[in-house]
């Protein structure tokens, strides 16, 4: 074999090598994306869980506010009697 295709056949091993890395980290790459969008999307969802609840219990502190000022007006209005 000569210099030339020695030269020749430890490029075309190199070249392989290179393009068997990039794959494995295409894979990966796409594996971490898919993995960042799961989490992502649990994220949304759990937000917008959280809102909701947020959105209940400022239903329920303004009832409890409500009624709170109704017995304070009640004792307000038996106290003035």
């Amino acid at each position: 074999m000569s210099r030339l295709e020695q030269a020749q056949a430890r490029l075309d091993a190199a070249v392989q090598r290179l393009e068997a890395a990039l794959q494995g980290l295409e894979a990966g790459t796409r594996s971490a994306t898919e993995s960042r969008d799961r989490q992502i999307a649990t994220l949304v969802a759990e937000l917008g869980a959280l809102r909701q609840e947020r959105d209940a219990l400022g239903s329920v502190a303004d009832q409890a506010a409500s009624r709170i000022d109704a017995v304070i007006d009640r004792l307000r209005g038996s106290l003035a009697n």
